[in-house]
């Protein structure tokens, strides 16, 4: 996507940060316009999962807190044209991608352990002066874990 950006001149960019219930991730949003309503949008950036312990009748075990190169490619859609309830515009969103551990990575394993992750939400976007600012509510699902709850704020500029 970031070699994309010198051919093609209607991409925008974007950060965000995203705060589940087991961590807080960073990400860098690039994205390019489909048509006035829609856009493919991509996530890459990091996902700080918090450290757990579990206790039990026998033991207390901690164990160490995880660091996850997230990828996800999506498409994102504005309900209305027009903003009707003030400066805000309703969205939705479909992602999809995957999540490897950066612990996984080595000399011997270069691809590292990947798992499929899938999402869908929805919030409002709306203006900051030139920028545009986007709060979502989403929900991750992924085949070794129940479904994960998100609040996601990000701001694009072109």
């Amino acid at each position: 996507m970031l070699f994309c950006d010198l051919g093609f001149g209607k991409i925008f960019h974007g950060a965000g940060m995203q705060m589940t219930n087991n961590g807080t991730g960073v990400y860098y949003k690039p994205g390019m316009e489909l048509n006035a309503n829609s856009q493919v949008i991509c996530d890459v950036g990091f996902h700080f999962d918090n450290s757990i312990q579990s206790t039990s009748e026998f033991e207390v075990e901690k164990k160490n807190r995880s660091v996850f190169l997230n990828i996800f490619a999506g498409y994102r859609y504005e309900l209305f044209r027009q903003m009707i309830a003030g400066v805000f515009r309703p969205v939705l969103i479909l992602q999809g991608g995957g999540a490897a551990d950066i612990y996984s990575f080595s000399w011997k394993e270069i691809i590292g352990d990947w798992i499929l992750i899938y999402a869908t939400g929805a919030g409002f976007q709306f203006y900051n002066g030139r920028n545009l600012n986007e709060i979502l509510l989403k929900i991750n699902r992924n085949a070794s874990t129940e479904w994960d709850m998100a609040l996601q704020l990000s701001v694009y500029w072109k």
